[in-house]
């Protein structure tokens, strides 16, 4: 079976699960002391995609990576703006499908009317400070021991990306269901697996 981009479902909760566990609990990528469960990450998806998009790269049934939109801030003038995160399997880093992943949230963040995406970066951090500036994200500043994990403190570099022009007056943002099907969907599937290499 060909490799695909798709909307994320409860069915691979558990394969996302395993990815984000490791990260939980053995560094500080993540500020989540607690690997979460299985059904919590369930739980999770279906909350996120009653609004944004979440994504799996899934080559032959296997869930290469994952990549999702959030709500950056809950104030309403915040609506156009989105937090975005991308976690790789280990089978498959170095084979560009953080750059498939993010090519295609970007694609259709711009088609539901987002304007900018933030991502924030447990530092230091080299594979992922690289992938966000690849894909086109700039460096806005610093928490400076934000968090405490494992024993230390550590700091956050905060990246954003402009996904579109601002202009004035703009529309709400719809929901990604609203996508689903479309051939703007097909699109931004084909940009996003253009930038995936296939294992050997």
């Amino acid at each position: 079976m060909p490799p695909t981009i798709r909307l994320a479902s409860q069915d691979d909760a558990a394969a996302i699960a395993g990815i984000y566990g490791p990260f939980c609990e053995s560094t500080a990528v993540t500020f989540e002391y607690v690997a979460p469960s299985t059904e919590e990450i369930a739980n999770r998806i279906r909350t996120t995609t009653s609004q944004f998009p979440w994504l799996v790269l899934d080559d032959n049934g296997l869930v290469a990576g994952y990549a999702y939109a959030s709500r950056h801030r809950e104030r309403a003038a915040y609506g156009w703006s989105v937090d975005v995160t991308v976690y790789v399997g280990p089978t498959h880093r170095r084979r560009g499908v953080g750059r498939a992943l993010y090519t295609m949230l970007f694609h259709l963040l711009r088609l539901q009317g987002y304007f900018k995406a933030y991502a924030g970066i447990t530092v230091p951090n080299a594979a992922s400070t690289g992938l966000h500036e690849a894909v086109g994200f700039t460096s806005v500043g610093v928490y400076w021991g934000v968090g405490y994990k494992h024993g230390a403190w550590h700091d956050v570099a905060w990246y954003q990306l402009a996904l579109q022009p601002e202009r004035l007056n703009p529309d709400t943002p719809v929901p990604v269901s609203a996508l689903a099907g479309s051939s703007d969907w097909a699109n931004a599937v084909s940009e996003g697996l253009r930038r995936y290499r296939r294992p050997l």
